[in-house]
């Protein structure tokens, strides 16, 4: 039999010493999941807490010389009985949960002594103070309570502060886990791991470690308590915090806000703000189904597919159409609005015109029936502005006449919109051109206006002024509004040049009694509609009318809301909006002056300064936020995108080629489509809405099939989805929610210049043939919404029927219409902050993990609310049998405990559970392991290091396995919840490999977490990235990827520039396309890569099969390794230490050679594992090794990479000479000052001996006191030197580059051989080779 090797673990063979683990496997594959792990952790920790308790009692006795190795004795009596701890600490989730049990318990159990015992005290204190109050002393020793009541309450703090740490010093395992000190490699925390061999002496040694442990958490534990108040406040006081007149209280509520669905607005505001934006979204689907619905009938008497070929009939059907819709907005307008439509001329008419095209009796129904619901619409419209929903006001006689037989007036105000809009005039090239004839009339008009004002016009003045007319009507006008412009004052005299007018203002007649009427009349409102080209037409009609009216009556019904919840706060004696006396505002609002207080008579004066809708508001006082939230204004974008010359050139240089890059990324890409679709079932997962009655989820699943918008469905249909939008359920993607505003934002406040309106016609191109696109995309979000909400609906209905508990159909609606709000990630509920990111360069889609992570605390308080007891119980009051207070054990009493068990269920399963499993499912049947899941994180681009990954493999043409790996996440809607967790997981997993404390690994990997957490919102948006690429990093990319250089001429950067430019607007990825396309003819790329359409055509999926492939990824490696190798040794010298540029002294240069080796030490370490972890992939280290000889790299500088042996940094003779010289420029003017490098030169040399050859296995176990012992002790890592304080050392003999050199470990001629692998031998230097025999103990 072999030998073993009892360093390596490893057979003998005799002549290859130690066999690598690829050569000899003597263990079985007994690989541990994450959940034995886990679950033996919660077992060794429970085992461990009374270890903990017999060893402190151990070390004590060995520290004071009562016993000997007791605490030795004790650890192995409990290594025998916890056979749970081997297991646990194999993985991070085992090792983890062993710690936060160990220290969980005894620390709770200190802080609840602890802080009875100074609860007690105090109150003894209190009633020795105040029992014998009298009298006139009442007030006095009230003021005394509250004091000590507010000691009280810090001393209860500080004494749960102190008890838990007490409680800590009974972990025995604080050298394991670590300190907050260990994990930042400084601080008065920082552990003494180095061993004595004297019992007593490393008694208390330990004993002081355990102090150390336990004064950790009394150094992080106030930020803990501190953040974990804040957010108990959010909650508790959510809704009063704003009206504190604490400051740390108003700061709270003001953070809280960037987070917060309501952002800092009351919750009454932003529920009716909401109800406003869904009324008006329902209302616009209303006119949006009946112009598809006549467009529809229309093309089939003018089908353009008879017109394709001939030009005189294309010109004939334009004629006949045009007039048709002409004839049909007249008879839209005709007659009393309220009743059907009669069997008038021109009905008749157009009753004819459809028979002889073709149409039978059921298309020209659904056309009048579409027109006569559009007539019904406006009427409803109409009287809802005129009563509001809380009774009849006020209105003024004109609108009043709105309704009824006022259809003509109707027709004026709502009739249509104009071509100048749609086609801007100032484009000479494309856009709307005025007739001659029109312009003509306008002239005249103005000509006349002049005259009676004492001015004599010229041709080219009033040519002048017709532009002014024309260009300032599109600047000012919104579209859904009568033409607005600016004009020159033709009064002589006139203060105002410039005026603005409204040309129903202008050109209208009064009535008798003064008011102005709403209707235009004359010949100069004609001239003028005919100059802006007034568009006649019933679809423009039904579009614009049903736009305008729905504005104002979503308007009045959002102030009923807001008065009514100012009502109700009256009725139940809490605090309101809204307050007529200001003085009262002031008291109840005012938050002590941190709030300011406003009139709204002054803030809303433009909301209704068209006298259409009355005020009710008028009197009463507000704050400024509340008063703002009337709109539905964004702060942060609107500082983008606010009107002048840098907002506009800011829009066109990055916010255009944003919205061009989110439009071909998203719904453009069939990729994203299919992950959109499938990742959100997710929702219903986590809601449970898929465990329930198979007839329901049939029911539910065809209710949503029916009523998702994928054009126009049935009439029943589009009324159910009509509901589902006041409801608030549907049309919420926050994808789509970002885009969309994006492309509102673009076009506020337009420049009115040509390229304005080239770059804005451009994208409203885009927009209108995207839009099915973008339909397709809000309809995968919507299904399964409308699939949750008609579950959710069905499954309360019950409840509440088993329950006896009465609801209406409405509060049904209502309630579960709010769950899928609220559960489901939905626009409306982010923050505004995280809106307005979308108007700057970052951010790509920031939305959507806001999104994500509101809808899990709905859920989250969802299944609060459906599985609490509502009663008080003795401990948990959600499980299904509880102890009531009083009665003993008794069943839930919650109607919706059922419901809140499967959502649970659902929550655990898309929350995590889900993806585990699969993981672990893919790992059985195709054979992976953990092992390779963690160096699969070393080969892959960086976006993609944390993800969720599956991998397999194939055997190939020579026998060989070939691995590949799916990415999970991409299709996962909740992996920005999980991934901080895998990420910590991993971090902590990393520190069990190199045998490190846990809390480093800890620290570390929620760092990196928070990182990857901010990138959706700090990260570079898509073309933004590519702009400054160019513009800002001079053509390199932010990974450091040069796109060209100085070299490249300057036609080939042009090129580069524009492609790079370009890639980002176009749909697809170029990348993917081009790998199918090589794939699909067989062919390798320009770089020599084979593909193969199998593992490619599945990323159009989003499940593309990427091979691993070390080999290639390792030029990458090389590079990154050469970068950060020259970045470690220039701390030297370099940065910002000066040692060369400024006076220094002996101990800067230690502590930057420290600091230097330290850094070289992870670079190498990570250079090492990279390489380690490609041999999981079966690649072989002679492969790897031919990559570094392809980069003209020898063994001598790559073999100690490849078995793990740290090389020093060495000074070169270069840096020791430029010490010399500089050391004399320094002692001309300060003849006491010492060569710094000559006197730290024997420290050098003991670093560099105690440095060479460190394991790159485990973290670098030194500390620059071990090499300071004399230094200063005064002297920290963060001091800089002040030669005004230092004091010259005296010179030491200057060591030579020679000496230094010859420092290092240097072997005897002929090395041996025996006890080194082939692999070793192979690529190890001679000195290498005796550096590892020396660890090994064979030389």
């Amino acid at each position: 039999m072999a030998d073993f090797d009892p360093f390596t673990k490893k057979e003998k063979v005799p002549g290859y010493g130690s066999l690598d683990e690829s050569e000899v496997d003597l263990e079985e594959n007994n690989e541990i999941s994450q959940l034995e792990a886990g679950l033996a952790g919660v077992a060794s920790g429970v085992l461990k807490i009374p270890e903990g308790f017999v060893s402190l009692g151990a070390e004590i006795m060995d520290a004071t010389g009562m016993s000997q190795n007791a605490a030795a004795r004790v650890e192995q009596a409990f290594d025998t009985i916890n056979i749970f701890e081997e297991v646990a600490e194999e993985k991070a989730t085992g090792r983890i949960l062993e710690a936060l049990v160990q220290i969980g318990v005894p620390a709770t159990a200190g802080a609840k002594i602890a802080t009875k015992l100074a609860t007690k005290a105090l109150q003894a204190k209190k009633a020795g103070t105040y029992v014998n109050l009298r009298g006139k002393n009442i007030r006095k020793g009230m003021k005394q309570v509250y004091k000590l009541n507010d000691k009280a309450r810090v001393a209860r703090f500080g004494a749960a502060v102190v008890g838990g740490a007490a409680g800590e010093v009974f972990v025995g395992d604080a050298e394991s886990i670590g300190t907050f000190g260990d994990a930042f490699d400084i601080g008065p925390t920082q552990l003494d791991l180095e061993e004595s061999q004297d019992p007593k002496e490393d008694a208390g040694r330990k004993l002081l470690n355990r102090l150390k442990f336990g004064a950790d958490s009394i150094m992080y534990f106030p930020f803990i308590y501190g953040a974990t108040k804040g957010i108990g406040k959010v909650a508790q006081f959510g809704k009063d915090l704003a009206f504190s007149s604490s400051k740390i209280n108003k700061a709270i509520d003001t953070t809280a806000g960037f987070v917060r669905p309501t952002s800092n607005k009351p919750e009454a505001m932003f529920l009716a703000k909401n109800a406003e934006e869904a009324g008006k979204a329902a209302d616009s689907n209303f006119a949006m189904e009946q112009v598809k619905r006549i467009d529809k009938e229309v093309g089939k008497m003018y089908p353009s597919v008879k017109t394709l070929f001939n030009k005189g009939l294309r010109e004939q059907y334009t004629k006949q159409q045009d007039q048709f819709y002409k004839d049909l907005k007249e008879l839209m307008f005709e007659g009393d609005l309220s009743k059907k439509i009669g069997d008038t001329n021109l009905s008749k008419k157009l009753q004819k015109q459809m028979k002889n095209g073709g149409l039978n009796s059921k298309s020209q129904s659904i056309i009048f029936d579409s027109i006569y619901n559009t007539r019904q619409k406006f009427v409803s419209l109409v009287e809802t502005i005129k009563e509001g929903s809380t009774g009849a006001v006020t209105l003024p006689k004109d609108v009043r006449k709105l309704s009824g037989l006022m259809g003509d007036r109707l027709k004026i105000m709502l009739g249509g919109t104009y071509k100048i809009f749609q086609n801007p005039y100032v484009d000479s090239l494309t856009g709307y051109k005025p007739s001659d004839q029109s312009i003509n009339k306008v002239k005249d008009i103005l000509k006349r206006h002049g005259e009676r004002h004492g001015r004599d016009l010229s041709e080219d003045q009033l040519s002048y002024r017709v532009n002014e007319i024309l260009d300032s009507a599109i600047k000012f006008t919104p579209k859904t509004q009568l033409p607005s412009f600016k004009m020159t004052d033709l009064t002589i005299g006139a203060k105002t040049p410039d005026v603005r007018k409204n040309f129903v203002q202008t050109l209208s007649k009064k009535n008798k009694n003064g008011d102005a009427a709403t209707e235009i009349v004359g010949k100069g409102s004609k001239a003028f509609r005919e100059l802006f080209g007034e568009v006649d037409d019933a679809r423009e009609s039904i579009y614009s009318g049903i736009g305008l009216l729905s504005n104002l009556a979503k308007r009045s019904e959002f102030i009923d809301d807001v008065l009514r919840a100012n009502d109700e706060a009256l009725e139940k004696g809490t605090r309101k909006l809204f307050y007529a006396d200001k003085n009262e505002a002031i008291k109840q609002l005012g938050a002590g002056g941190l709030n300011k207080i406003v009139s709204l008579d002054d803030t809303l004066e433009g909301m209704f300064k068209n006298g259409v809708l009355v005020n009710r508001l008028k009197g009463l006082h507000t704050t400024q936020e509340i008063a703002d939230s009337f709109e539905a204004v964004n702060k942060l974008s609107n500082f983008f995108v606010k009107e002048g010359k840098v907002a506009n050139a800011y829009k066109y240089v990055f916010l255009y080629p944003k919205a061009g890059a989110q439009v071909a990324k998203t719904v453009l890409s069939p990729t994203t489509h299919v992950r959109n679709f499938l990742s959100a079932s997710a929702f219903s997962v986590a809601n449970g809405t898929l465990f329930t009655n198979p007839a329901l989820v049939l029911k539910a699943m065809n209710k949503a099939r029916r009523s998702v918008q994928l054009g126009v469905r049935s009439p029943e249909a589009m009324k159910e989805y009509r509901r589902l939008l006041e409801l608030g359920v549907v049309n919420t993607s926050t994808k789509m929610g970002d885009y969309q505003a994006l492309l509102r934002d673009i076009e506020l406040n337009p420049d009115g210049g040509f390229s304005t309106n080239v770059f804005k016609r451009m994208l409203q191109k885009l927009s209108r043939a995207t839009k099915p696109a973008q339909d397709l995309y809000t309809a995968e979000d919507d299904v399964y919404k409308i699939y949750n909400y008609w579950v959710e609906k069905e499954r309360l209905a019950d409840a509440y029927l088993k329950a006896g508990i009465k609801k209406t159909a409405t509060q049904l609606e209502e309630e579960a219409a709010n769950i899928v709000r609220n559960t489901v990630p939905n626009y409306a509920y982010v923050s505004d902050i995280v809106k307005g990111l979308r108007s700057t360069p970052f951010g790509n889609f920031a939305s959507f993990p806001t999104a994500i992570m509101n809808s899990a605390v709905g859920i989250g308080s969802r299944i609060l609310k459906e599985m609490r007891h509502s009663k008080p119980t003795k401990g948990s009051n959600m499980l299904p049998m509880v102890f009531e207070t009083g009665k003993g054990l008794v069943k839930n009493d919650n109607p919706l405990y059922g419901i809140g068990m499967k959502r649970l269920i659902g929550a655990s399963a898309a929350f995590g559970s889900i993806g585990v499993g699969l993981g672990e499912a893919f790992k059985s049947i195709t054979g992976t392991t953990d092992e390779q899941e963690a160096a699969l994180e070393r080969w892959v681009a960086p976006y993609e290091v944390g993800d969720k990954k599956f991998i397999s493999h194939k055997t190939n043409a020579d026998g060989k396995k070939e691995y590949y790996y799916q990415n999970w996440s991409n299709n996962n809607a909740y992996d920005y919840l999980e991934q901080p967790f895998r990420t910590i997981l991993r971090s902590v997993q990393e520190g069990i490999e190199s045998d490190e404390q846990l809390m480093p690994g800890f620290i570390k990997g929620i760092g990196t977490a928070f990182s990857r957490a901010l990138e959706p919102f700090t990260s570079e948006s898509i073309a933004p990235e590519a702009i400054i690429d160019i513009i800002i990093r001079d053509g390199e990319t932010d990974t450091g990827r040069k796109l060209y250089t100085e070299s490249t001429p300057i036609e080939d950067k042009a090129r580069i520039t524009m492609e790079h430019l370009l890639e980002t607007q176009v749909p697809f990825s170029k990348s993917q396309l081009s790998r199918i396309y090589y794939a699909a003819k067989g062919l390798p790329d320009p770089k020599g890569n084979i593909y193969d359409l199998e593992n490619e055509l599945p990323g159009l999926l989003g499940w593309r099969l990427i091979k691993i492939n070390p080999i290639k990824g390792l030029e990458f490696k090389i590079t990154g390794y050469d970068q950060k190798r020259r970045n470690d040794t220039r701390e030297f010298t370099g940065g910002d230490t000066r040692l060369l540029s400024s006076p220094s002294t002996k101990e800067e240069v230690i502590r930057q050679f420290f600091v230097t080796n330290k850094a070289l030490f992870e670079t190498q370490k990570n250079m090492h594992l990279d390489l380690k972890a490609a041999n999981q992939f079966d690649v072989e280290d002679a492969d790897l090794a031919a990559v570094f000889e392809e980069r003209n790299r020898s063994s001598k500088e790559y073999g100690p990479l490849f078995e793990g042996i740290f090389k020093p940094y060495v000074p070169s003779e270069g840096i020791i000479e430029k010490f010399n010289r500089k050391s004399e420029e320094f002692q001309a003017s300060n003849p006491g000052y010492e060569n710094p490098f000559e006197a730290a030169s024997d420290t050098i040399i003991e670093m560099i001996n105690e440095f060479a050859g460190a394991d790159l296995n485990k973290g670098f176990d030194f500390d620059l006191s071990d090499f300071t012992s004399e230094m200063d002790e005064q002297i920290e890592l963060g001091d800089t030197f002040d030669p005004f304080k230092s004091s010259a050392l005296p010179p030491t003999p200057m060591p030579s580059q020679e000496a230094i050199q010859t420092a290092t470990v240097m072997p005897a001629a002929g090395a041996m051989n025996q006890g080194l692998t082939n692999t070793e031998n192979a690529l190890l230097s001679e000195e290498e080779k005796q550096i590892r025999l020396r660890q090994r103990g064979l030389a």
